[in-house]
């Protein structure tokens, strides 16, 4: 019995130990703050999945903790902003991250960024190699701009590789080789004049799909975004097929020797063009989406049938028709303010952070809508915390009299909303229903969206 005990206590102190394979512990200078970790299997769709979360203590420390069972691209969000990191598995990590005091006037774009500095880390040097890799990369192109994209002087990029070789040696790990690899094939892409044929060529045919490299990924969508209409195809004979079916339209886009020689690679590149698809016309849509479920059905690629899940999921989430995601946030006099408030009619939502010319311009045409549109559309502007003293002076100044929220701690939402920038619109129809997410902005069709929503 003893024994019995002693191998269960065993096995559950390896239990614990291999779920948890990857400790971050560090310190921020935003105390008792929500601070996520986030790692990306799906660089495609860029899906997220939470690791872990934990708010930072009165001094700023935390721990987080997680599984993961590749070197994987990681995002850490400490309150609304974040840094990035890449994780190992059986890694542990001692960092630092400094997110920057913002003044009012500066806009989302132009704010100084949050830093992350890694002071242990027990991953085979593999983070450092890739940040001390990027600096070279991107010292060399900031120095030698002109001479490399406008004179197309290859020889820079033999200086730039022996420079990484000279200042980052013994490099043993394929994710990092793999990394400047394809680092340095975006640049020949500037270089070349061929659209892209020989870079495809050599990095791409016959090569292994590399899902979580993000310097893979990012190349793969530049030179593969709209390849049905840039390859060897036919347009006619290349509609006739997408509508005739899955099978025929595989059976077309085989007649393309890139794509009848690389089946995995066909495969990804089928998916992530069907998938723009999915926002064309409704009839397109839904032919798009059988394909995609087909594939799904028929692949013998698991992360294939992945970031098709994730496509959907995104998709549908914020799809017209869905529910939008309920909240209840406080207004400038403390009064609380819920979307199911406004069940009856149009709303659009305004999520908003810093000023800028942008953002100054759009609540421009905002107020001259707002006028227009009377009580046909609700306005309601969010704004994050830190921002809201400011946006309240400016609300009073320019006398805009349609609510502005507090976002408070409910970070969540933007999420909820899938808010990636600001200033940024969901249009919500009678209901709380989904209209358009996200929506144009006030000077870019926003009229014309509202009006074909009327009514609905």
């Amino acid at each position: 019995m003893k024994r019995r005990i002693v191998t269960l206590i065993l096995s559950l102190v390896f239990l614990s130990v291999s779920a948890q394979n990857v400790t971050i512990t560090g310190r921020s200078n935003k105390t008792n703050t929500l601070i996520r970790l986030f790692a990306y299997e799906d660089l495609i769709n860029e899906a997220n999945l939470l690791l872990d979360q934990s708010q930072t203590d009165s001094q700023g420390h935390f721990i987080l903790e997680g599984t993961v069972k590749q070197i994987l691209p990681a995002r850490i969000y400490v309150g609304l902003e974040y840094v990035d990191l890449i994780l190992s598995p059986n890694a542990t990590y001692d960092i630092e991250i400094i997110v920057p005091d913002q003044k009012d006037n500066v806009s989302y774009f132009e704010k100084e960024q949050p830093t992350i500095r890694v002071k242990r880390a027990s991953d085979q040097g593999i983070y450092r190699q890739v940040i001390y890799s990027e600096e070279i990369i991107n010292g060399y192109m900031i120095e030698h701009f002109n001479q490399i994209y406008r004179g197309r002087q290859m020889r820079y990029i033999d200086s730039i590789q022996n420079a990484i070789s000279h200042e980052v040696p013994d490099i043993k790990s394929d994710y990092v080789k793999n990394h400047n690899r394809y680092k340095i094939a975006a640049i020949r892409l500037g270089i070349s004049a061929d659209g892209g044929k020989k870079i495809i060529k050599d990095y791409f045919d016959g090569q292994p799909v590399l899902y979580t490299q993000s310097a893979y990924i990012d190349l793969f969508k530049e030179l593969f975004d709209g390849y049905f209409n840039s390859a060897s195809y036919d347009n006619h004979l290349l509609n006739d097929a997408f509508t005739e079916g899955p099978a025929a339209f595989k059976k077309y886009l085989d007649t393309d020797p890139l794509m009848a020689r690389n089946q995995q690679l066909t495969e990804l590149i089928t998916i992530f063009n069907l998938q723009k698809l999915c926002y064309g016309d409704r009839g397109t849509s839904r032919l798009a989406k059988e394909h995609l479920n087909y594939i799904k059905n028929q692949t013998k690629y698991a992360e294939h049938k992945t970031i098709i899940d994730n496509f959907f999921m995104k998709y549908d989430r914020l799809a017209p028709g869905s529910v939008a995601p309920e909240f209840t946030l406080k207004d400038r006099n403390g009064k609380e303010v819920s979307l199911s408030d406004f069940m009856s009619g149009l709303v659009l939502l305004q999520f908003v952070e810093g000023a800028s010319p942008v953002s100054e311009r759009q609540f421009a045409e905002l107020r001259s809508l707002h006028h227009q549109w009377q009580d046909t559309v609700q306005i309601i502007t969010i704004a994050t915390h830190d921002k809201m003293d400011f946006y309240s002076h400016q609300f009073e100044e320019k006398h805009q009299d349609w609510p502005l929220l507090d976002l408070g701690d409910q970070i969540l939402l933007l999420e909820a909303y899938n808010v990636r920038t600001f200033p940024e619109y969901i249009l919500i129809r009678k209901g709380n229903k989904i209209g358009e997410a996200p929506a144009p902005s006030p000077e870019r069709y926003l009229e014309e969206r509202v009006r074909r929503l009327y009514g609905k």
